[in-house]
């Protein structure tokens, strides 16, 4: 593995948050499709996942840029 494993510690954590929070609106999906409807008490906490799986995703992308990228020629 290029780097080692320690190299990609920080992203591999990325990784379970990005999974964490997908699960999260995968749920609400879920469940809104189930009513047929987006529940009123599901919109704050979608609207937090969506902002969260946002922001993880923008670090992660600049991390990755910054690792791995800093290795071409």
């Amino acid at each position: 593995m290029l780097g080692g494993p320690e190299a990609t510690a920080t992203m591999s954590r990325a990784h379970a948050e990005i999974e964490r929070l997908a699960g999260r609106v995968a749920a609400h999906v879920s469940l809104a499709d189930a009513q047929g409807v987006l529940g009123p008490e599901q919109l704050e906490d979608l609207r937090a996942c969506l902002y969260g799986l946002h922001t993880v995703l923008r670090l992660h992308f600049t991390q990755e840029e910054e690792n791995y990228f800093s290795l071409a020629p």
